[in-house]
């Protein structure tokens, strides 16, 4: 079966980097591809129709007459309404393999209450979302894996590798893990070498975990750094990857309902807002 990508644009320079990546994952995968823009409709119609037609002509222009893209020959689409609902319903008609974002204008105070157009297309949909944030020059040098011992994690890691987006990537699979007993034990004064003997049978244990969890994913029998920290999971994530000029992360994300889910970032949504890379998301089910 054909692979389908959908590239959801804003128009903005940032998009452009979008388009570039989707046109390396295009040829790799000898894949369709589709262009979709978004007009909200909570405006007047000859408004409207002017910026369908401007986006139409925009898209034309820089995609279609631009030399780039050989015999794929990208469909161009400008829809109106919601965008992460339109994305979604696009996404699940053209059955894609991946949507492939830009990152989104940072506005602190609507991420917190509305979350970005990425987070909300992840919460309402099923379809990976690929955000890029770097000029594409070709395949992934090095990734890192932000891992949990559960089935979403599982699920992050074998379709970013059936996907071929890892290919002979350096990666690195980091585990945050929590330890209010070492805490306590600070806060009570133990002794510091009965702390560190806590400490180093807690990672001990931990990374035998991590690692017999990682032989029953699509990571098995490939080369991985492991690395385990008594820390906070996405400032983990995004450290490592700073720390190692990390071309891709690749997280995993969790189901979450009712105002549990509005409210509250995860791991992904925090990875989304800080990392200085592309990131891969996959949501259940995907």
């Amino acid at each position: 079966m054909s692979r389908h990508i959908l590239v959801a644009t804003d128009l903005s320079p940032r998009s452009g980097l979008a388009a570039e990546r989707a046109l390396f994952l295009a040829n790799l995968w000898d894949a369709t591809c589709t262009f979709l823009h978004v007009v909200d409709d909570d405006k007047p119609k000859p408004l409207i129709d002017l910026q369908i037609g401007s986006a139409r002509d925009y898209l034309d222009d820089a995609i279609l007459k631009s030399g780039k893209w050989g015999d794929i020959q990208p469909e161009i689409l400008v829809k109106t309404g919601d965008s992460y609902e339109v994305i979604n319903k696009i996404a699940q008609e053209k059955r894609s393999s991946i949507i492939v974002m830009g990152t989104h204008r940072k506005n602190i105070l609507l991420d917190v209450f509305r979350g970005t157009t990425v987070e909300r297309v992840l919460h309402t949909g099923k379809t990976q979302v690929l955000m890029v944030s770097k000029d594409a020059e070709g395949g992934y040098g090095s990734a890192v894996f932000g891992i949990e011992s559960d089935s979403c994690s599982r699920q992050a890691i074998d379709v970013a590798v059936s996907l071929g987006l890892i290919g002979d990537a350096r990666m690195t699979a980091v585990h945050a893990y929590q330890d209010p007993a070492t805490l306590n034990m600070h806060y009570s004064n133990v002794e510091s070498d009965k702390i560190k003997a806590h400490e180093g049978l807690r990672v001990n244990e931990t990374a035998e975990s991590i690692s017999d969890f990682l032989s029953s994913t699509k990571l098995d029998g490939r080369d991985y750094n492991l690395i385990l920290e008594n820390a906070n999971p996405a400032q983990l994530i995004t450290k490592v990857s700073d720390e190692l000029a990390a071309d891709l992360i690749v997280i995993g994300t969790k189901s979450m309902a009712g105002l549990r889910k509005v409210m509250l970032g995860s791991v992904a949504e925090n990875v989304l807002r800080h990392a200085r890379n592309d990131v891969l998301v996959v949501p259940p089910q995907a």
